[in-house]
């Protein structure tokens, strides 16, 4: 019987141990993590980032309509044979 106490203590112990390091190992990144963010938005007041516009071109969507009007009917007249 003292063995296993012994080793149900030893357990507990190491569980302990494993979920405090896991617990402080998440605390820290959590706090590196928003220090960081909090370090790109400085850098990014400083060095800011060029912007380029892409100018937009209307593509022609009657030829697609067109298209999509063929499929329609080639399909309605299959359905009917």
């Amino acid at each position: 019987m003292e063995n296993l106490s012994a080793n149900l203590q030893d357990g507990l112990l190491i569980m302990v141990l494993g979920m405090g390091f896991v617990f402080i190992f998440l605390t820290i990144m959590v706090f590196v993590m928003d220090w960081s963010s909090k370090l790109i938005v400085k850098l990014n007041e400083i060095f800011p980032e060029e912007v380029v516009e892409e100018k937009y071109t209307k593509k022609s969507a009657v030829k697609d309509d067109n298209e999509i009007a063929l499929a329609i009917a080639v399909a309605y007249a299959k359905s009917k044979i």
